[in-house]
């Protein structure tokens, strides 16, 4: 996606028309997408409504754009002046300032009865809008610039942002990069959206171990501390958030700086938390090394530590302001975290995504397209509810079970197998409720085989044990949970299951396994 702005007069139109005939890319006029919209001229909105009503709209039409278009937008001159507009615009795309003298734009708008903000006080308004233009990837000054060399400049720079995937929040949207060899890239990236004084960076040991040089290369431009975060669940804890903290203190950071976390769904999970709670909060960027992580844990904003009594039960909702997918990172994995991973990527095609479900049946899929379509996924559900009202329940399919199961094996099991057990459970209880048929049970069941979600090394723990953890599930509710079941292939329905209807239902399926 690029995003064309400057004021009135600078050639948005005209040369985005031209960008999207040499390119190939479909165009798209923000004033003719708010007019088709409103059925309304834009001089007739700003006059009958008012600016603040224009703006407004203005918002929603350009959330809406970025959230189902992949071309060329031009922006109206006013539309960068809201933060939350280069926020949206950032988080989906590249954005391209056209400028040029007040004088010559005087002689280039000429009648300017179309333009409702070209009065008396334009040469304010254009003075008021230079730091908001500012804000952009790259600048072009059109002024002495034909419109071949102003197009051929954008095409040019096209590669400078990574492929993108928006995950458009009403207050704070951001974006997830996806691509190969993108970390290189982590501070220019990092500086689109954030300028801290400096950066904490927690990084999974193991992760350290492996990419120190690269990782150390990357935050040189930035002042800078490093903890190490030991792998495993014991790092999700009160002791260990402690130490976090502490080191947090002790070093003098302060509200501006920034935490990155560099590592698996465990260091995400603590740092999210860690930075939601230092000084009221910081921000936090997410670098996902595991499939699960980039999949999944590291969108969203959940964030949390585990209690004796179950998983995540002590969290927090704090969104990340970038999240940076390298696929590199995915080169080094043992095939336990890539079919853990993978318990996560089957469940989007099971619950939401029957296209991405047949792509993962027809075997040798390529990762960076399967990281691709679960952020897309993961994205569409947090955007529609970010702290799990309704629609991001969808999410937990396999993960009342998983929970669980985790918690019998004190955490010592790979987090994605033990959610595969749950979503197997989940299939067997939808099948038996009729929500399910057998070919798609039939379907499920192969492909997860197909994909070695199950080791085979872990038995179902028996069932008072079952009933134990999930009576203290966050998804517990009165008089009952709820349950994920899946709705043939690519659907799902939530019900609200009693406790001992869900235990019953767990004893009939542990006699076949």
């Amino acid at each position: 996606m690029i995003y064309l702005t400057g004021f009135m007069g600078t050639g948005k139109t005209t040369i985005g028309k031209k960008l999207a005939e040499i390119t190939g890319m479909p165009f798209c006029d923000m004033d003719d997408a708010i007019c088709e919209k409103t059925g309304c001229a834009i001089p007739d909105i700003f006059k009958y409504a008012s600016e603040a009503s224009f703006r407004s709209i203005e918002t929603d039409i350009l959330f809406e754009i970025s959230g189902k278009f992949n071309g060329i937008v031009a922006t109206g001159g006013g539309a960068p002046v809201k933060p939350i507009n280069r926020a949206v615009m950032k988080a989906s795309g590249m954005v391209v300032n056209l400028s040029a003298p007040l004088e010559i734009l005087k002689g280039r708008v000429g009648d300017a009865q179309s333009r409702p903000m070209w009065t008396k006080k334009v040469e304010a308004l254009f003075d008021a809008r230079k730091n908001a233009y500012a804000d952009a990837d790259l600048i072009i000054d059109t002024s002495e610039m034909s419109i071949d060399d102003a197009v051929k400049k954008i095409v040019e720079a096209a590669g400078m942002i990574p492929e993108t995937v928006p995950v458009l929040l009403e207050r704070e949207p951001y974006p997830v990069y996806l691509g190969r060899n993108n970390f290189e890239n982590m501070g220019s990236l990092l500086k689109r959206h954030l300028k801290p004084e400096g950066i904490f960076v927690m990084v999974d040991e193991n992760v350290h171990k492996l990419y120190r040089e690269k990782i150390e290369k990357v935050i040189a431009g930035f002042e800078h501390i490093i903890m190490e975060v030991p792998a495993g669940e014991d790092s999700k804890s009160f002791a260990f958030l402690e130490q976090v903290l502490s080191k947090m203190l002790d070093s003098g950071m302060n509200r501006n700086w920034a935490c990155v976390a560099i590592g698996g769904g465990v260091t995400g999970d603590l740092s999210g938390f860690a930075s939601s709670v230092f000084m009221r909060g910081i921000p936090v960027v997410q670098v996902p090394t595991t499939l699960l992580a980039q999949v999944d844990a590291s969108i969203g904003g959940k964030t949390g530590i585990n209690h004796r009594l179950g998983k995540n039960l002590v969290g927090s909702f704090h969104q990340p302001s970038v999240v940076l997918c390298d696929s590199v990172f995915l080169d080094t994995l043992d095939n336990d975290n890539i079919n853990g991973g993978m318990s996560e990527v089957v469940k989007y095609g099971i619950i939401m995504d029957e296209t991405l479900f047949s792509y993962l049946e027809e075997g040798n899929p390529d990762m960076l397209e399967v990281v691709k379509m679960c952020c897309r996924d993961k994205a569409y559900v947090v955007a529609r509810d970010e702290k799990e009202g309704s629609l991001r329940r969808i999410l937990n399919f396999g993960h009342t079970l998983g929970h669980a199961i985790e918690q019998y094996y004190d955490f010592k099991m790979h987090h994605g197998e033990a959610v595969a057990m749950g979503m197997d459970f989940a299939c067997f209880m939808s099948y038996e409720l009729g929500l399910q048929n057998k070919d798609d049970y039939i379907r499920v069941k192969k492909l997860m085989n197909e994909c070695r979600l199950v080791s085979g090394r872990y038995r179902l723990p028996p069932a008072k044990d079952v009933a134990s953890a999930m009576a203290h599930d966050k998804k517990s509710v009165e008089g009952g949970i709820h349950y994920v079941l899946a709705k043939g292939i690519g659907s799902f329905e939530v019900r609200k299951l009693k406790l001992d209807f869900i235990i019953d239902a767990y004893k009939r399926y542990s006699l076949g396994h």
